[in-house]
């Protein structure tokens, strides 16, 4: 859990606040000191977008099956923009990425 605290540029106190538990749970969580309850767990899974089993290191995968599935049909879905996108120069990559956030904004 610390990586993903680390990741995401927080201290423990951030996190606590975010989830709403104190700074020495996440310090004892983080120690592998204490259980939490499942509600905490959620909320960690939740907050960090990773699998539970993955927060408890049941398991070195951070997606959880659902968003594997959706991954996988986002691929399908846009199986040939990532084709078309992946032969062009890095120019022209910047300009569609551009292009597709000012599309987005508008949205």
């Amino acid at each position: 859990m610390k990586e993903l605290r680390l990741e995401k540029g927080l201290r423990q106190t951030d996190l606590a606040k975010k989830i709403n538990v104190s700074q020495q749970t996440i310090s004892r969580i983080e120690k592998g000191e204490n259980s939490f309850p499942a509600e905490t767990l959620v909320q960690l899974s939740k907050y960090f977008q990773v699998s539970s089993d993955y927060i408890l290191k049941l398991s070195d995968s951070r997606m959880t099956v659902e968003g594997r599935i959706e991954a996988e049909c986002l691929i399908d879905r846009n199986v040939n923009f990532i084709h078309y996108f992946e032969r062009m120069n890095q120019k022209n990559k910047s300009l569609i990425c551009s292009l597709m956030e000012q599309l987005a904004e508008q949205a």
